[in-house]
């Protein structure tokens, strides 16, 4: 296995997807994990060569917490919303959550920025990709909104485009799912270096497919 892509939630009481690809695409594992501990032992067992994550994984400059009032640092910084990464998506015209204080998914974030580090202790590559990013990048502005119901079915039509030997799983597999599909095949297309990286490494870079 060459590639894992993680689709992680906000907490260890739901299940989060883990997707791995071998180095022709075709997939190699398709499962759920719920402590962080099963996802580090994963990586430990599989030894992929790169693991991406689609959660942010850094915050913004000049900001050490998410948290709506705090005194860990000016509350004047950052002086512009979210990170650069998240900037530069939203002038592509691709929605996404801002990494900022207050935000909805700040628990998300931080379980994301520690796992990073212990993936990173453990002596593993980490990048953080968005799958809604890397939809657009390769299928169109046109695809369904990704929360919508219609939003399923086109993935589950497009993936196997993408993914090979991964019919017989289709039946079972869902939104988190397909995420963790899109973000390992984004690895595998950064290993391919068919990738662009957006922001800056001071707050976690975005990780996308290069547009043709």
């Amino acid at each position: 296995m060459v590639v894992l892509g993680v689709d992680l939630r906000s907490s260890p009481n739901h299940p989060s997807a883990v997707a791995g690809l071998d180095d022709d695409g075709t997939l190699a594992m398709l499962g759920t994990f719920s402590d962080d501990a099963d996802l580090l032992e994963l990586a430990r067992t599989r030894q992929p060569a790169l693991i991406a994550i689609g959660t942010p994984l850094g915050l913004p400059e000049g900001v050490q917490c998410l948290e709506p009032v705090c005194q860990c640092c000016n509350a004047e910084n950052p002086r512009r919303r979210g990170r650069e990464a998240e900037l530069e998506l939203a002038r592509m015209g691709i929605s996404c959550f801002f990494t900022s204080r207050g935000s909805i998914i700040r628990n998300l974030v931080y379980r994301g920025v520690a796992l990073k580090k212990q993936l990173v202790k453990a002596r593993h590559t980490v990048i953080e990709t968005y799958p809604h990013a890397t939809k657009v990048m390769l299928f169109g502005d046109k695809v369904p909104p990704k929360n919508s119901a219609r939003s399923l079915a086109d993935l589950r039509e497009r993936l196997p485009t993408l993914v090979g030997g991964l019919e017989p799983h289709l039946s079972a597999v869902d939104k988190n799912a397909c995420d963790a599909l899109l973000n390992a095949y984004t690895a595998l297309l950064h290993c391919r270096e068919k990738t662009d990286v957006l922001g800056n490494a001071q707050e976690g870079q975005v990780v996308v497919p290069r547009q043709a």
